[in-house]
């Protein structure tokens, strides 16, 4: 909630540990689904909070994590985390670092 609320906690978040994207990266893969959407709705944030931040997301791993999760079938348990995973990648599209499937 405060990253969506705060864009400049997203910037702080990515200076107080050099292992930050490897922890958010664990989060967005993690068994519990209520974890692994916590993680995917921290990456949206940072994505939205700042258009250079994204780009370091994008070039991570964490491109291709977002990219598995949301090619998955959106089942009645999976539902919010699929959501969540391709909010992210429409926010990628639409700052131009992906282009869409066809």
């Amino acid at each position: 909630m405060l990253t969506a609320a705060h864009k400049k906690l997203c910037h702080k978040m990515t200076q107080v540990t050099p292992q930050w994207l490897e922890i958010l990266q664990r989060l967005c893969l993690h068994d519990r689904l209520s974890v692994q959407h916590r993680g995917i709705v921290i990456a949206y944030n940072l994505l939205a909070a700042d258009q250079q931040l994204g780009k370091k997301l994008v070039e991570s791993e964490l491109l291709e994590i977002l990219t598995f999760v949301g090619k998955q079938e959106p089942d009645e348990k999976r539902k919010q985390v699929v959501e969540a995973a391709r909010d992210c990648l429409i926010k990628c599209m639409d700052y131009g670092f992906i282009k869409p499937f066809s």
